[in-house]
């Protein structure tokens, strides 16, 4: 069951030709800001709904043309898929650099797809007065970028209650993501903006203005914002007073000093942390005085 308004509906049982449109809204995750990209497939843009989406004009390079593959709806709790594929080559730029690069350093991970079916009203093209249908939504599961393309292949939401674990688990360390609605911690509050200063490499670096004692960004995310590598994010291995930054994995390109991010710290889950580090302990939900499985009772 797709819902539409009263008008389209009545459009729809009095007129076999339509014009329509597709319109598409990407947003990119937390860690990318969650910036709201809106798009359409029409030869000019659209206000849908108080919302703008604009076209790729053949005289502008800001943004990529965008097409989507074949849509099937099944009931019951089967996964549908759908592709969205970006056409781009070199031209358009995300966070500073190339769309398939960015999107090879991870823009796109985590991000949500909306696709909506927009018909055109009676007065044509621009008329979208009769409301748009929703065709799809999901989570962006995977990304290929070429040199010219970047499809992305999005998920629906019904993947979320796959494999899901038991609500409550009894371990030691904490059972809470980092950030979500239980543990409580705003990641917004607790992320700075940086830049490097000396030592760049793929593997880390050292920045400025970062002042915290040794070991607070440990386990924590990093995100470039600027240079080669903006849209990469990537685990932080070892954090030194100073500045001095490790990173778990390597970036896809190298930096340079000068090129900012973010950096977000992490948690180990357990109790001391939460306690000292984010005053926090009211929501601990780890069992820390649970024995190991190994422990042995006697009597």
């Amino acid at each position: 069951m797709r819902a539409a308004s009263g008008s389209l509906i009545s459009a729809l049982a009095n007129n076999a030709v339509f014009l329509v449109a597709n319109c598409y809204t990407i947003t990119l995750s937390a860690a990318m800001g969650g910036t709201v990209y809106r798009w359409t497939s029409c030869d000019q843009s659209l206000t849908v709904g108080g919302r703008t989406f604009t076209c790729q004009d053949d005289q502008s390079t800001s943004q990529p043309g965008i097409k989507r593959g074949p849509i099937r709806h099944a009931r019951g709790k089967e996964v549908q898929t759908c592709e969205i594929t970006l056409t781009s080559g070199q031209t358009v730029q995300m966070g500073g650099v190339s769309l398939p690069l960015f999107a090879h350093n991870g823009g796109f991970d985590g991000a949500q797809v909306l696709v909506e079916w927009v018909p055109m009203g009676p007065g044509g093209w621009g008329d979208t007065s009769l409301g748009s249908v929703v065709l799809f939504q999901g989570n962006v599961a995977n990304v290929n970028p070429t040199t010219t393309t970047v499809v992305l292949e999005v998920k629906d939401f019904k993947e979320l209650l796959i494999n899901q674990m038991p609500r409550t688990v009894f371990q030691s360390s904490c059972s809470n993501a980092f950030g979500d609605a239980n543990c409580g911690k705003s990641l917004a509050g607790l992320t700075v903006s940086s830049s490097i200063t000396s030592g760049p490499s793929t593997t880390g670096f050292t920045a400025s203005g970062l002042g915290q004692a040794t070991g607070y960004f440990n386990l924590g995310t990093l995100t470039m914002t600027s240079g080669a590598a903006s849209g990469a994010t990537r685990a932080i291995s070892t954090f030194t007073s100073g500045g001095a930054i490790v990173l778990v994995t390597p970036l896809p390109a190298a930096p340079s000093n000068g090129d900012t991010f973010t950096i977000t710290p992490g948690c180990d889950k357990q109790w001391t942390t939460c306690n000292t580090k984010y005053s926090n302990s009211t929501r601990y939900r780890g069992c820390p005085w649970v024995p190991p499985p190994e422990t042995t009772v006697t009597g």
